[in-house]
């Protein structure tokens, strides 16, 4: 009885011995696939993000040197070639185990106006460590693109005396002409426009900054550093070359540098019935209007900057914005860059010329307005006005908060895209990013700068408008850097 009982207790687990091993061999023929499935898609996924990650850095290398090589097929295949060698050089060879790394040539598409849309693909093949006893190998492609905008950028650059006094004017020469050389030559455009006491458009905005003769960099290097600043003609001389240009699908930009503080403003200044001002322009000065002298009307106007030098209020003439007879297109600064003004004869500042021109008997007072329209009274600087509703003359504190209302009227109303009265255009969303050098005696202001480029940190700031950026360099060694990361912004914001 016992042996029987023995038997028969040990056939079950017998069974149940065949029966697990069945159930694991199930398992097995079930879950190393499974896990096999689960190792080759880890990998999978790590292959095509390692993949996805050199072709978007290409396609972004590639519109970076959209503006490299002379002409646009130069330029395309410099594009090809940089998006190419990204992928090349960021796709390790063999990567967990791949093969077979292809990259087409990249496209570069122009089918829309003012951009240019560079195109990246990227194939390996993946075999898988499992699954290629059951599917094969798999091939893993990633593709990305990244639009450029054609940039349309004025430099307006402050050339005035105390450049030449701190020595920066040479090493701002050299910042400038190398900002020039980052833009796609044929593609993008840009223009030069100086500033002193007088405003010249160097070089009127056009694709051929690098071929023409003389060329922007030519222009730049001769730059003469004399005068005052007069910062509003200079932003909306660089404005007017925008607004003529009209082209609001492609990216426009004012680069505004400046090392001090605005000191100078243009203006159509009213003669008073007393003055002996003999030659004149007959008419209302533009920003007058309010000029009301009971019993009598003004003689007319003469056209020139009044300036703040050495703390007295000062008027002379101003450089042809359009460029001196002669001159090919280089600055001509004569008498450091302060001449007696058109149609001056008999006034009294133009006696003995230039000792008396701190003389001011000849003006009832300053318009409110500078010769573009811009404010010279606004709630930023206080003034204060005479009883003829014009700015007190007789207040020498009133000529520097009027350069800067001016100068940051100006800047506003070219984010708003104000119609140019002289050439009747206008163009809106313009970014205008500021670069302030900060070893002048009166150094420019940070809130005025921070304001004139709408930057985030600005106290004025419009998020409606486009966002621009304040640099500050501190000295001459930080002019170089300064420039250039103005230049990635552009670009970075172009993409």
């Amino acid at each position: 009885m016992k042996m029987n009982q023995t038997l028969q207790s040990r056939e079950p687990k017998s069974r149940e011995r065949g029966i697990a091993v069945l159930v694991t061999a199930i398992i097995l023929v079930i879950v190393i696939p499974i896990m096999g499935l689960m190792f080759d898609g880890t990998l999978l996924f790590i292959v095509k993000s390692q993949l996805q990650g050199s072709v978007d850095g290409a396609a972004l290398a590639g519109a970076r040197s959209l503006a490299r090589g002379s002409d646009s097929a130069a330029q395309i295949s410099a594009a090809q070639l940089a998006a190419t060698n990204y992928v090349t050089l960021n796709y390790p060879s063999n990567f967990f185990f791949t093969s077979n790394p292809a990259v087409p040539t990249p496209t570069v598409d122009l089918s829309v106006q003012y951009q240019r849309t560079v195109t990246v693909t990227a194939t390996v093949t993946f075999p898988g460590l499992f699954l290629q006893y059951m599917t094969g190998s798999t091939s893993v492609k990633a593709i990305a693109s990244t639009t450029r905008r054609d940039v349309n950028v004025v430099m307006a650059v402050d050339r005035s005396g105390s450049l030449q006094a701190s020595g920066s004017c040479a090493p701002l020469k050299a910042a400038a002409a190398n900002f020039v050389g980052q833009f796609a030559p044929g593609r993008d455009q840009v223009g030069l426009v100086t500033f002193a006491s007088s405003t010249f458009k160097n070089f009127p905005i056009a694709n051929t900054f690098q071929t023409a003769s003389p060329n922007v960099a030519a222009m730049i290097n001769a730059i003469v550093c004399q005068g005052s600043t007069s910062s509003a003609m200079g932003l909306w001389t660089a404005y007017q070359q925008l607004a003529a240009l009209n082209q609001p699908g492609a990216f426009n930009v004012i680069l505004f540098f400046t090392d001090g503080q605005p000191t100078g403003v243009a203006l159509d200044m009213p003669i008073s019935p007393a003055s002996g001002c003999s030659q004149y322009t007959a008419g209302n000065p533009t920003g007058a209007d309010a000029y009301t002298l009971p019993g009598t009307v003004s003689k007319g106007y003469i056209r020139g900057l009044y300036n703040t030098y050495t703390n007295q209020s000062t008027f002379f003439g101003l450089l042809d914005p359009n460029g001196v007879a002669g001159s090919g297109g280089y600055q001509n600064v004569t008498n450091g860059d302060i001449n007696l003004a058109p149609n001056s004869s008999g006034c009294a500042y133009a006696s003995s010329w230039n000792s008396n021109m701190t003389t001011t008997t000849d003006f009832p007072g300053v318009p409110v307005k500078d010769i573009f329209g811009n404010s010279a009274n606004t709630s930023y600087q206080p003034v204060t006005l005479n009883a003829n509703g014009l700015i007190d003359i007789n207040n020498a504190s009133n000529a520097q908060a009027m350069s800067l209302n001016a100068a940051d009227s100006a800047a506003t109303n070219i984010r708003n895209g104000v119609l140019d009265a002289a050439t009747n255009k206008s163009l809106a969303n313009i970014t205008i990013f500021s670069i302030g050098l900060g070893n002048a005696a009166i150094p420019a202001s940070p809130t005025f700068l921070l304001r004139a480029s709408n930057d985030p940190l600005s106290p004025i700031y419009d998020s409606s408008k486009p966002a621009g950026k304040y640099i500050y360099a501190a000295t001459t060694a930080d002019l170089q850097p300064a420039f250039s990361e103005v230049a990635s912004e552009i670009l970075r914001i172009a993409k």
